[in-house]
């Protein structure tokens, strides 16, 4: 049991690393939601059951067999198998439970990608905020909440799950045959080895997404806590919660480094309006650098 526990910390201890947090990350979004943003001092942490990727938090689990395959030897077949049934349901069962939604708010380490443009900001006419990530008041007072650097498949998924196999299987090793036989108190060997499993390849799916959403150098904050609200979207009715945006030094402003101005947003005007808002709202005439987007688009 302190075997794999120990393995488990291990794998969380891989997936930290990750996650030495950049300089800046930026949240594309529309005037609307600039504006929101900049008065309240928040963001709307969104289901991931809502967002536009239909592989959410199921990416991981479509992987994981072909990531074992080198793994594959007469001693593995077992527990390969253990993994394989996990990977199976976990995805399906999670989606089809009501009150499990996760709530994420969405950032990038690039602020200027003509991709996020196009999808998130108005078709290019509106705006990326740059965030010090390392000033959140909820990643310094929430001792749950930490930042997920998202991982879009390829080795570096396949290095994360084979390395826990490995560390799961050395732990295991000495005492599989006399679980086996024995069982685990109140529940079957392979119930709990299934559960052991689950527990890690959950964790690590909340940070997987498709490879083709890579150029999004994705970064995401789970809101743990909050009212559940709702909002219209596309004709849809979107679950959310609301996630303080403040710095931990200023709980009246965020941590706001620069704002992007979209490809196809009138530049000077956009400069000029947000220059008077940014000090009407206590950043000061020159808190928040403004800057033109580099992507040679237009409508």
């Amino acid at each position: 049991m302190t075997g794999v526990h120990a393995a488990y910390d291990r794998g969380l201890k891989g997936l930290e690393e990750r996650r030495a947090l950049p300089t800046l990350i930026y949240h594309y979004c529309d005037a609307n939601a600039l504006l929101g943003i900049l008065q309240n001092r928040q963001v709307w942490a969104t289901d991931t059951n809502y967002l536009n990727d239909a592989d959410e938090l199921a990416s991981l689990f479509k992987n994981v067999v072909g990531h074992l395959a080198a793994k594959r030897t007469k001693g593995s077949e077992f527990l390969i198998e253990q993994f394989q049934k996990i990977s199976a349901t976990a995805a399906t069962f999670r989606r089809g439970l009501i009150g499990l939604g996760v709530y994420v708010a969405c950032f990038s380490e690039d602020g200027d990608v003509l991709s996020q443009w196009r999808a998130y900001a108005a078709d290019g006419m509106g705006f990326a905020i740059g965030f010090d990530p390392s000033r959140f008041r909820v990643l310094k007072e929430d001792r749950e909440a930490s930042p997920k650097r998202m991982i879009y498949g390829g080795s570096v998924e396949e290095r994360i799950v084979t390395k826990y196999f490995s560390d799961f299987a050395s732990a295991l090793a000495p005492f599989a045959n006399r679980l086996q036989t024995f069982g685990w108190p109140e529940m079957s060997f392979d119930s709990w080895l299934q559960l052991r499993i689950s527990e890690f390849l959950h964790e690590v799916a909340f940070e997987c997404k498709h490879p083709a959403f890579h150029e999004e150098q994705e970064w995401r904050i789970i809101a743990l806590q909050g009212e559940v609200r709702y909002r219209a979207s596309a004709n849809r009715l979107v679950p959310y919660r609301v996630l303080d945006m403040t710095s931990a030094q200023n709980e009246k402003l965020m941590p706001i480094e620069e704002i992007v101005i979209g490809p196809c947003a009138p530049a000077m005007e956009s400069e000029r309006v947000l220059t008077y808002l940014a000090d009407s709202l206590g950043y000061g005439h020159a808190g928040i650098r403004f800057r033109r987007s580099n992507a040679p688009y237009r409508k």
